[in-house]
């Protein structure tokens, strides 16, 4: 199968800065681009007289599928359009068991708290829930930053990890562009000198053939989330990685995210890498 790059796309401003970046990496490595989008029927209504099927919108459906159609005719590289009647979960499932993806592209839209995230950008949880990496490209992403990345900052804590099985997918891709990638790790004052035993979980990860050679770049502070902004900048990098542990909604709203405070303020595309959930074995 020619490699491919699946977009979960809408016809919102984020999407459409989604399409045009991963039409960006599919051109730097000759790869197909599949266009998604989700189509959710209205669910089944119980009354007393039994169970009412809603009629299903076959102008919408059509019109909607013709769209996507002129948008894929659109790209600049060989592109399909797909419209999936089906939730959106199951829209993401069926998708990756066909295609098979390198990597899974959704727009990010600028949002100002924790509802309006929830509302508005419904892939941020994917990583976590199917294990798969997932790039977010953000709705401003300026037209000089649509080109592959050369340098990726990828966040790590000093501990151990384990990335899950399907998030190494991205490999192919990260060697084919030879991009590098170089670990981010914030640090208070007091632990400074640390941050070697999240690189080496990095090196050991898999995530590239050349990850074996990455480089660690410190950061001192107690706030993760710029930290970690700051070390991008000073990197020069053009794309931002952050291990998504999948802490969930609740553990967002009473205990703030990491990764939400990137998403938010973000300038460049954010790559999601799920981290194995199963503890680690010692040694």
């Amino acid at each position: 199968m020619k490699p491919n790059l699946v977009v979960l796309t809408d016809f919102s401003a984020a999407a459409e800065r989604a399409r045009a970046y991963a039409a960006a990496l599919a051109a730097a490595l000759g790869a197909e681009l599949h266009l998604v989008h989700a189509y959710s029927p209205m669910p089944l209504t119980a009354t007393e007289f039994g169970v009412i099927m809603p009629p299903i919108d076959t102008r919408y459906v059509q019109e909607t599928r013709q769209a996507l159609e002129q948008v894929a005719a659109g790209l600049p590289v060989p592109a399909t359009a797909e419209l999936l009647e089906t939730d959106w979960y199951g829209a993401v499932v069926h998708t990756l068991s066909h295609y098979h993806p390198l990597l899974l592209v959704a727009g990010l839209t600028a949002t100002e708290g924790l509802l309006d995230e929830w509302l508005s950008n419904r892939a941020l949880p994917l990583a976590h829930e199917t294990g798969y990496p997932l790039l977010l490209v953000p709705e401003h992403l300026p037209d000089t930053a649509l080109h592959a990345p050369r340098r990726l900052a990828l966040a790590v804590e000093d501990r151990a990890f384990r990335l899950a099985p399907a998030a190494t997918a991205v490999a192919p891709l990260l060697d084919a562009l030879d991009t590098e990638v170089v670990a981010v790790c914030v640090l208070p004052a007091e632990q400074r000198a640390g941050g070697w035993t999240g690189l080496q979980a990095l090196q050991h990860s898999g995530l590239s053939a050349a990850i074996s050679g990455c480089g660690l770049h410190k950061v001192t502070g107690d706030a993760l989330g710029p930290g970690i902004l700051q070390a991008a900048a000073e990197l020069s990098a053009d794309m931002v990685g952050l291990l998504d542990q999948g802490h969930g909604w609740i553990h967002k709203l009473f205990h703030g995210s990491v990764i939400d405070h990137v998403l938010r303020h973000t300038p460049l595309p954010v790559l999601l890498l799920p981290t194995d959930p199963q503890p680690l074995l010692p040694g």
